[in-house]
């Protein structure tokens, strides 16, 4: 039994949308938690279904979102990535003041680069998926 390639884009989706994985070792099932220790407000039903999963699933793993020096490498990666040097100059500015996270996506948003930066992300959000499977020993696609 193999988790395919189109789940581990789905866990990729949640993981950069600010969810951690739980995957279930024996039948590779995964669900999606907010991590609701990073956010304000009702946290009921993430903490109910958390609770949930550590006493149904007796051999579970969990995939932690990236740390933000992990994304953010990601964006510096990108730069090298982009072949008009103005663009390139303007997003290691960026990436050099404050608020590189939110001042990155403006620039990036508007740009000629945005489906590529989609893709560049996506890429490599499935390589830190991947890379947290292998050390795990979970076999996927």
């Amino acid at each position: 039994m193999k988790i395919s390639s189109k789940e581990i884009t789905e866990i990729a989706q949640e993981l950069e949308s600010g969810f951690k994985i739980y995957i279930n070792c024996d039948t590779l099932e995964f669900k999606a938690i907010f991590d609701y220790k990073d956010t304000f407000g009702d946290t009921e039903i993430w903490e109910e279904e958390q609770e949930k999963i550590e006493k149904e699933w007796e051999n579970y793993i969990i995939i932690n979102k990236m740390e933000s020096w992990e994304a953010f490498k990601i964006m510096e990666e990108f730069t090298y990535e982009v072949k008009d040097e103005r663009m390139q100059e303007d997003l290691t500015k960026i990436l050099n003041r404050k608020s590189p996270f939110a001042n990155f996506k403006f620039e990036i948003e508007d740009s000629e680069y945005r489906e590529q930066w989609f893709k560049f992300r996506t890429k490599k959000y499935e390589d830190f998926t991947k890379e947290k499977l292998e050390l795990e020993e979970i076999e996927f696609e």
